[in-house]
């Protein structure tokens, strides 16, 4: 990070930002975009009831605020493999779009996810290697735990009482679990926005069938190993730099950025340096149960097997989320195109939720289009608007 860009950085708590600097000086971060797009940037960090550590960017106020003071919160949660740059890789991105319209933003990165990895051990005050953290957490843990605690202390922090939560694709994913299997924090969520949200995946495209055989394909390799992938630097990756630096590689990065969308559709080619922290090293059993829920037609909790279920869940199979707790207003967006979170199982999920107030459709969009397409501003201006309407 350049000196003159320290200036622009409002560390309130613990600076997450410094200790990344510190430990790994080319780290490539989510504060980095915020912060050459202008806006303010503050950092915290989060111990969950379960001893993990997660971190939080937040953009306190608008760049373009005269008063400085922030607005109603929203935290937003990001999806697999990810971190929460998803909402800041340009300037049409959602948490500038939430930040310019008054909102007080706040951006989770899950357990050893983005800046998360990178927090010192409360115990010991060092950075722990990821090598040395215990991987064995899947969904549940995730939602009961880092989404409800990321949700406490930002309530905490600003003394609202009710706040609005958003999740892309796995993160709203996790947004679901959270309320379904702690339905206290439903009185938490002034509104709860759904974007490309999985959950049952029946009608997961088939183009993607790699995915539906990955158990039987690497169940041997990988097992006794708690994450993957694993390599040397996570937030500087090779692909990523090669794809902003030489231009020659765009064709390539292109090509690599609508196989991980799923389809080729309009693509910003400005957002392409997000492939410098894809894929996040992710626990083997999170990626085991999300290609448990590819290969069943329910949305439920990890499957340990007969024997492990009865241990876990005392029943043979594991119980389904319940989805009927989740009565916070809902507005989902989706993607007619998208072949990960398709239509079908979009509907299937919308006509179990018992508080939906908005579904939009997006005609042009794939997966990822809420974040990489050129056209993203318009959707993201109508979330604004929605979230404005009749807010508590």
């Amino acid at each position: 990070m350049h000196i003159h860009k320290i200036f622009y950085i409002e560390v309130f708590a613990f600076s997450i930002l410094i200790s990344v600097q510190q430990h790994y000086v080319s780290a490539f971060t989510t504060a980095d975009q915020i912060i050459s797009n202008g806006y303010p940037v503050e950092t915290y960090e989060v111990e969950t009831k379960d001893h993990y550590m997660v971190g939080l960017e937040r953009i306190p106020y608008s760049k373009n605020a005269v008063n400085k003071t922030s607005g109603k919160p929203i935290i937003l949660l990001h999806g697999l493999y990810g971190t929460s740059m998803y909402y800041t890789l340009n300037n049409i991105s959602l948490s500038f779009i939430l930040s310019d319209a008054g909102f007080d933003v706040w951006l989770l990165n899950f357990r050893l996810a983005g800046i998360s990895k990178y927090i010192k051990n409360p115990r010991t005050g060092l950075v722990t290697p990821l090598r040395n953290i215990s991987w064995d957490f899947s969904f549940d843990e995730l939602g009961i735990y880092d989404t409800t605690a990321g949700i406490d202390f930002i309530i905490n922090k600003t003394g609202y009482f009710k706040i609005h939560m958003g999740g892309y694709s796995f993160g709203a994913t996790i947004c679901l679990i959270a309320l379904a299997e702690r339905p206290e924090y439903n009185e938490k969520i002034d509104k709860l926005v759904l974007i490309v949200p999985t959950a049952r995946m029946k009608y997961y495209d088939r183009r993607l069938i790699i995915l539906k055989i990955f158990p039987y394909l690497f169940h041997r390799p990988l097992r006794g190993r708690g994450y993957v992938p694993k390599m040397k630097h996570p937030d500087d990756q090779w692909l990523g730099r090669q794809c902003k630096e030489k231009k020659y590689m765009k064709l390539l990065c292109l090509y690599v950025m609508t196989q991980v969308q799923g389809n080729l559709l309009p693509i910003n080619y400005n957002t392409i340096e997000i492939l410098r922290t894809y894929p996040q090293p992710t626990s083997v059993k999170v990626m085991t149960h999300y290609y448990q829920l590819i290969l069943q037609n329910y949305f439920r909790k990890y499957d340990y097997g007969k024997i492990g279920n009865i241990k876990h869940y005392n029943s043979t199979s594991p119980p389904d989320y319940d989805l009927s707790k989740v009565i916070a207003p809902t507005y989902v967006y989706q993607s007619k195109h998208d072949i990960i979170a398709p239509p079908k199982d979009v509907k299937w999920l919308v006509d179990r939720l018992p508080n939906i107030k908005n579904i939009t459709m997006v005609k042009k969009f794939s997966h990822m289009g809420f974040a990489i397409s050129p056209y993203a501003k318009p959707i993201n201006l109508l979330i604004v608007k929605h979230l404005l309407e009749n807010s508590n």
